[in-house]
């Protein structure tokens, strides 16, 4: 049975898509980006608590589905900076998050993301199978 998660955010329904789907062992969490409790951009121009906050939600929406951070293979991240700075701030918060798991891994520069404060976005795959 699949399952799909809500995390109450506009873009979901106006888009159609859900923060995270869960198919069997298998969980998708769609790309997510540095929103706060009131819907506004989080931290604008901070690359760290940009990403800390995405992971935030990201492990929000996995407890959701009954997964947590460990159980995450690989993320997807998309920055607006590739400075080594932007990339060292990014890379502090994810191994805060996955030092002891860390999972597969890429990171992309884009020209923009879905508005100018926003300077991070991840997507994160999770599997529920065990540790192997």
């Amino acid at each position: 049975m699949v399952e799909r998660i809500s995390s109450g955010a506009v873009w979901e329904d106006r888009v159609g898509y859900r923060r995270a789907v869960k198919d069997g062992p298998h969980i998708w969490v769609s790309g997510t980006v540095a929103v706060g409790e009131d819907g506004q951009p989080f931290a604008p121009g901070d690359m760290e608590a940009q990403t800390r906050r995405c992971l935030a939600i990201i492990e929000a929406a996995l407890a959701k589905l009954g997964a947590k951070m460990s159980d995450v293979r690989r993320t997807r991240v998309f920055v607006t900076d590739m400075s080594p700075e932007a990339q060292a701030a990014f890379g502090r918060a994810h191994s805060a998050v996955f030092g002891e798991f860390p999972p597969a891994s890429a990171l992309y520069g884009v020209s923009a993301l879905a508005a100018p404060e926003f300077i991070v976005e991840v997507e994160a795959d999770a599997y529920l199978g065990g540790e192997g």
